[in-house]
C-alpha cells in the first residue's frame, strides 16, 4: 500500500517553490524547440529520459546511502553541486532544497531533519534539492521506489503545469500527456537501475541549451 505521505509531498500545494522554475521550458518554447502538441510530447520524453540518467541516481543513491550516516553523503553533494553548472538551474536547486528542509522542518515534527540540516551547514555544503530530496524521503520512511516515483512524478507534473502557463497546451490536454508518460516511468526507472551518482550523464544537449538560455530571454515568466 502507498504510504500516503508520498501524495502529500508530490502535491503541487507543497511548499517548494517548483512553479517558479520551468527547468529550461520557458526558454526551449522561444527557442523554437517546441512549436505544436507533439514537439512538445518529444520535448517532455527528452526531458524524462535526461532526468532518469542525471538527477535519478542521484536520488536512489542518497536515499540508501542516508542509512550509513550522513559522512557517506559528502562526495555526492559535492559531485552534483559541480554537475549543476548553468546559474540558473543552480539558483533553482537550492530554492527548492532550502524549502524541503524547511517544509520538513515546520511541517513532520515526528521526522527529524535538525542533525542533518546541522550536517550540511558545518561542512559547508550546497542543499541542492535532488539529493535532499533523496535523503529526506528516506528519514520520512518512505521506500525507494515511491521515492523514485514521487521525484519523476513531480518532475513531469511541474513541466505540464508550466506548459500550461505559458499556454502551450490547455489544461486537459496536460493531464492527458501526464497520464500517458506516467506509463513509461517503470520502464525508465529500470532501464537506469544500475547508474549510480558518479554514473549521472546528461543526455540531450539541446535541454541543456535551452536551460542556459534562459537568462538572456528579453521577457519571461518564470526564473528558469
Amino acid at each position: 500500500m502507498i504510504d500516503l505521505r508520498l501524495l502529500q509531498m508530490t502535491d503541487s500545494a507543497f511548499p517548494l517553490g517548483g512553479f517558479a522554475f520551468s527547468s529550461g521550458l520557458e526558454s526551449a518554447a522561444k527557442l523554437g524547440l517546441i512549436v505544436d502538441l507533439a514537439s512538445f510530447r518529444k520535448y517532455l520524453r527528452n526531458y524524462l529520459h535526461q532526468t532518469a540518467c542525471s538527477e535519478i541516481p542521484f536520488v536512489r543513491s542518497a536515499f540508501e546511502l542516508t542509512c550509513a550516516g550522513y559522512q557517506d553523503l559528502e562526495p555526492l553533494y559535492r559531485r552534483f553541486n559541480a554537475f549543476v553548472t548553468i546559474p540558473t538551474m543552480r539558483q533553482g536547486s537550492l530554492t527548492q532544497g532550502r524549502s524541503l528542509l524547511m517544509a520538513f522542518r515546520t511541517g513532520y515534527p515526528d521526522v527529524s531533519t535538525t542533525d542533518f540540516s546541522v550536517w550540511l551547514e558545518e561542512r559547508k555544503i550546497a542543499p541542492h534539492f535532488v539529493p535532499t530530496f533523496g535523503v529526506c524521503t528516506r528519514l520520512a520512511r518512505l521506500s525507494i521506489d515511491e521515492a523514485l516515483f514521487g521525484y519523476c512524478y513531480m518532475v513531469l507534473r511541474d513541466q505540464i503545469n508550466a506548459a500550461v502557463r505559458l499556454g502551450l497546451l490547455g489544461p486537459h490536454e496536460g493531464q492527458r500527456f501526464l497520464w500517458k508518460l506516467l506509463d513509461e516511468v517503470p520502464e525508465i526507472l529500470s532501464s537506469t537501475a544500475d547508474l549510480q551518482y558518479y554514473q549521472a550523464v546528461r543526455t540531450c544537449v539541446s535541454l541543456d541549451i535551452a536551460q542556459a538560455h534562459h537568462s538572456r530571454l528579453y521577457s519571461r515568466l518564470f526564473r528558469s
